[in-house]
């Protein structure tokens, strides 16, 4: 149990990486009265969560109702996170996160903004929302297996919102260098973890391949 948790822990703590959105949130939460402030937290966390919620419960359910097979979600989902961790590594990540906060600054009211860019992209994105449908799926049926599964997504939504209560502090007291080379470090992680989700998505077709040939008749 404690494995799952902090495996899950890590996965959803790097995919959502609240370290590197630090700056980001700080850009959004400055001139904020503390009214303002707790608001935009709670309600941007929120909707990340039922967004994530939905996918850990009924995202298996979508891709059977598609016809998709787990273990080739498994392959896609983890090349997909593979990309996610090639951005962070080379920052290209936070660039695209910078731009998309622009156009949201121009286009968009600030009651609106907990859900777009804050809630989606930038809390939970595609990395964070392909994720849950895994992790449940590898989670097993058990209830309280489910529950220890899905506790490290509250747990790091949790951290998000408190690290963009106090993000306008943070980004001040800590170097730009740091910064990135948390944010390299995690992708590093992440590729490592994505690697892992490609190889069990194989390893039944390899097995396949492996066995049929002692099924023929000769």
């Amino acid at each position: 149990m404690l494995n799952l948790f902090l495996e899950n822990f890590v996965l959803i703590f790097v995919a959502i990486d609240p370290i590197s959105l630090l700056p980001i949130f700080a850009s959004f939460t400055q001139g904020l009265n503390k009214k303002d402030l707790i608001t935009l937290c709670l309600r941007s966390s929120l909707t990340a969560f039922g967004i994530l919620l939905i996918f850990w419960l009924f995202g298996s359910a979508l891709l059977q109702m598609m016809g998709i097979n787990i273990n080739s979600f498994r392959i896609v989902g983890g090349m997909f996170v593979m990309v996610i961790a090639y951005q962070m590594v080379f920052d290209q990540r936070q660039k695209r996160r910078e731009e998309t906060i622009e156009e949201a600054i121009d286009d968009e009211e600030l009651s609106s903004l907990a859900t777009f860019p804050l809630a989606i992209p930038l809390i939970a994105g595609p990395g964070a929302i392909t994720l849950p449908m895994l992790l449940s799926e590898k989670s097993g049926t058990s209830i309280e297996y489910q529950i220890i599964g899905f506790s490290p997504i509250f747990i790091v939504l949790a951290l998000t919102a408190l690290s963009m209560w106090a993000s306008g502090k943070i980004a001040k007291r800590l170097p730009i260098s740091v910064l990135g080379a948390l944010q390299r470090t995690f992708g590093l992680l992440l590729g490592a973890l994505a690697i892992e989700f490609v190889i069990e998505g194989l390893r039944p077709v390899s097995y396949t391949h492996l066995t049929l040939p002692t099924n023929r008749e000769v």
